[in-house]
């Protein structure tokens, strides 16, 4: 009977004895922010009021999206929040106020609309965290930083703030003008694509491929540190050649037809795409739309999981990013592999 029995159990649920024999990956990278700035306003998540406030001191708003266990989050606030120069700077001249992505507060926006906390971030589109927003007397979003960004780069976004440089000018010209040399090549690697950057792809002509555009500069330290990290990868190599790639110099006047069909150069498209870092992805369909971009400092782990979102067409099904990188984890950390989300 007991040997009916065990046939029985084996016969018709082997796949759940072995997930129950796999031992659950580790999960690891994740860190806890314990506590916040005490600079940081305290808000009662009424946008219009907040403004009101800042508009009469002459200071900006900059709201900080982050969720727990961020690691990017935690480097942010460990090193850029303890900066004494930019912590300066940010009194100074800011009210900022955090937000949790996932968070359950009310929050007002500056039209009066009312939301959750995880329905304003979906209503202001935020993919990554941390995500730094600055707003002006309006409402008006002046700039975004969507990743984590060094000292040395948020202290240039915060003088383009806090001078009021956005009226006259953007904040990718901005960037350029602090740009001192502008001698060498950029970093040579054969997966980039040569000749004429013909990208314009539709639904009535579509591409075969996904498509991957690099954006990078002249003696950039962050894209030296792409080509000599990340760049190697198999995984990155991998993925890459799955699509179609090229690379621009995003302060050059090369010529190029865009996705959508327009006709732009490398300098011009970087400005129009509103694009914040070097060196910046944006990956688009096979429609010439905008699937996601990498526009900050991100590790492998994000970085190729970037690229399997677009790949595997997950966007088209799971519109977060965050929640599709959410559920990646907890699928191989079930099949028994560790994920290091700071790796």
């Amino acid at each position: 009977m007991w040997i009916i029995l065990l046939i029985f159990v084996l016969y018709f649920s082997p796949t759940s004895i072995a997930q129950e024999m796999v031992k659950q990956g580790d999960f690891l990278g994740a860190k806890i922010v314990e506590s916040l700035p005490d600079w940081f306003k305290t808000s009662f998540m009424d946008f219009p009021e907040d403004l009101e406030e800042a508009n009469a001191e002459n200071r900006h708003l900059m709201i900080y999206f982050h969720q727990n266990g961020c690691p990017y989050c935690a480097k942010l606030v460990e090193e850029n929040f303890h900066d004494v120069a930019l912590v300066a700077k940010l009194k100074k001249n800011f009210d900022v106020i955090e937000t949790n992505m996932w968070g359950d507060r009310d929050v007002t926006d500056w039209t009066g609309k009312k939301f959750s906390e995880k329905e304003f971030a979906k209503h202001m589109k935020i993919q990554f965290t941390p995500t730094l927003v600055f707003i002006d007397s309006k409402g008006k979003t002046l700039l975004r930083l969507n990743g984590y960004q060094s000292v040395e780069k948020m202290h240039i976004a915060l003088d383009y703030i806090a001078s009021k440089a956005y009226i006259k000018d953007s904040y990718s010209n901005y960037l350029n003008k602090s740009k001192t040399n502008n001698q060498g090549e950029l970093n040579a690697h054969p997966i980039f694509t040569s000749g004429s950057h013909l990208l314009a792809r539709s639904q009535k002509l579509p591409a075969e491929k996904m498509l991957a555009v690099f954006f990078e500069e002249l003696n950039c330290k962050s894209c030296d540190l792409f080509h000599t990290q990340l760049m190697p990868l198999k995984t990155t190599q991998a993925y890459l050649k799955q699509m179609q790639v090229v690379r621009f110099d995003a302060l050059s006047n090369a010529k190029l037809i865009t996705p959508s069909g327009n006709r732009s150069t490398a300098k011009d498209w970087y400005e129009e795409l509103n694009l914040t870092y070097k060196p910046a992805i944006v990956f688009f369909d096979k429609f010439g739309n905008e699937i996601i971009r990498k526009d900050a400092y991100f590790k492998s782990y994000h970085l190729h999981s970037m690229m399997e979102y677009v790949l595997t067409g997950a966007y088209k099904t799971e519109p977060s990013f965050q929640r599709y990188i959410e559920h990646k984890s907890k699928l191989l950390r079930k099949q028994g592999i560790t994920v290091d989300i700071w790796k």
